[in-house]
């Protein structure tokens, strides 16, 4: 079952965690996010007590899972939630949340889902097509030529 009341906002969160270790104390960074000092508790224990090794990137567009939303399915899968339950939480569709879990546990990782490893696969630089084949290559050279 999903918490009752608003949705996490990373804006705000965000804020928070860089408020954190800039070296402000939790209940000061709180005021000034502007939110309770429970939330912000609550925050550090979905996080095991420790802010994130990097923030929500702010380039990368809201359609991708973030470091930060990818840590929080690891924590919050260790604790025992339903898939369903830590999409709402996250405020993203059960798909994708089931997508990452299988994408990104491997039967060599003994069934843990590692945030990080998950990230560091997500952003890996793919090679295009015609690096990797030497027909379309050779045609898409020879077209160029032409021109």
């Amino acid at each position: 079952m999903g918490r009752r009341g608003r949705k996490r906002r990373l804006e705000l969160e965000t804020k928070y965690w860089r408020l954190l270790q800039s070296g402000v104390g939790t209940f000061e960074a709180c005021r000034i996010v502007g939110m309770g000092r429970k939330t912000g508790y609550r925050w550090r224990a979905g996080n095991g007590g420790v802010h994130p090794a990097r923030l929500a990137e702010d380039v990368r567009s809201g359609r991708y899972l973030s470091l930060l939303e990818r840590q929080r399915i690891a924590t919050l899968r260790r604790q025992g939630l339903t898939i369903r339950a830590i999409a709402s939480q996250l405020g993203r569709a059960p798909s994708t949340v089931s997508r990452e879990l299988r994408r990104d546990v491997r039967p060599h990782d003994q069934g843990v889902y590692d945030s990080d490893l998950a990230h560091a696969r997500a952003r890996r630089p793919r090679g295009g097509r015609l690096l990797a084949d030497a027909g379309p290559r050779g045609v898409a050279q020879a077209q160029l030529e032409e021109d």
